[in-house]
């Protein structure tokens, strides 16, 4: 947990913008991952098995908040002596969370290093497949094709 704590919480940020919202999910995914442990026989990396699980629990924790009508975090939660930084993270998110499901579990596990090969691992998707749909999502990204 302590090796991939970082990452899992960086995931939850994503998919969260309250810090209560973050921790809960955090914790959701790893006990979802406590759950499967006994069923991981090594077929993939850990790294890679774990990201598996952490975006479908993600994405069922997501689902379950819009039904719930989740509001979104004051800007105030993020102000302080980072607050520029604080603020470009939190456009990241709400740009990748507005991404449809399938682009935001690319662009999220890309964001955390995988290669195409180990987000193919992952999400199942061929490795040139995911190459050609990142390559493409931040060409939509560009400054000059953003709309707000």
């Amino acid at each position: 947990m302590a090796e991939f704590e970082r990452p899992m919480r960086r995931l939850c940020a994503a998919y969260a913008d309250r810090a209560m919202d973050r921790d809960d999910l955090f914790q959701e995914i790893f006990l979802a991952v406590w759950r499967a442990l006994p069923a991981f026989r090594g077929g993939a990396s850990v790294r890679t098995w774990l990201y598996r699980i952490a975006h479908n629990v993600a994405l069922t924790w997501q689902a379950r908040q819009r039904r719930r009508s989740a509001l979104e975090s004051p800007l105030s939660e993020h102000a302080g002596p980072d607050a520029e930084v604080n603020l470009r993270r939190l456009e990241l998110n709400r740009v990748v969370a507005r991404m449809p499901p399938g682009d935001r579990t690319l662009v999220l596990l890309w964001l955390e290093g995988l290669s195409a090969a180990e987000i193919e691992e992952v999400t199942g998707i061929r490795a040139a497949t995911v190459a050609v749909r990142l390559s493409r999502i931040r060409r939509a990204l560009q400054p000059n094709e953003v709309t707000k």
